[in-house]
């Protein structure tokens, strides 16, 4: 059986092509049965995104790669309806401030591959469906939103009020 085109499961991985980041991504790609088209940056990825706007797309990347600048790369995907999750590098310094600023984006972030793993799951069994539970509840409502205590406090910083 062949599967549609457009609902055929693609990974958009976004890092250097010899690296072990994108090896074990094409790995564990292979254990999904998803589709990986590997992009050395974010400029090659959206160009990705707008190549295939009707297809079920999931954005993979380390953090220090896909958050360059100011997050136009995050709202390019958004607008295509597509998902991203970031692998955070725990030797990387990165500010705090960024890693808040893209989760208030709604980007899935990751300390490691296991994470990774647990996005797939979870946008496969959704089917391609962007952001609604079997329920029909919109995923990005304000209702599940975290406040900024509640990033702050996973993040270890303290509360202002």
């Amino acid at each position: 059986m062949t599967r549609d085109a457009r609902v055929c499961p693609r990974i958009i991985v976004v890092g250097e092509g010899h690296s072990c980041f994108v090896t074990e991504m094409v790995r564990l790609a292979g254990e999904y049965d998803v589709v990986v088209t590997q992009c050395d940056d974010i400029y090659s990825a959206a160009t990705e995104l707008a190549r295939r706007p009707d297809r079920f797309l999931m954005v993979i990347g380390a953090f220090r790669q896909l958050a360059r600048g100011k997050y136009d790369f995050f709202s390019l995907a958004q607008r295509y309806g597509v998902h991203c999750c970031c692998l955070l590098d725990r030797e990387a310094d990165v500010e705090r401030d960024k890693i808040l600023a893209v989760v208030r984006l709604g980007i899935r972030l990751a300390g490691e591959m296991a994470d990774i793993r647990n996005f797939l799951g979870e946008r496969l069994a959704a089917g391609g469906s962007h952001d609604v539970q079997a329920d029909g509840e919109d995923l990005f409502s304000e209702k599940f939103r975290a406040s900024e205590d509640e990033i702050k406090a996973l993040l270890g910083q303290e509360s202002d009020g």
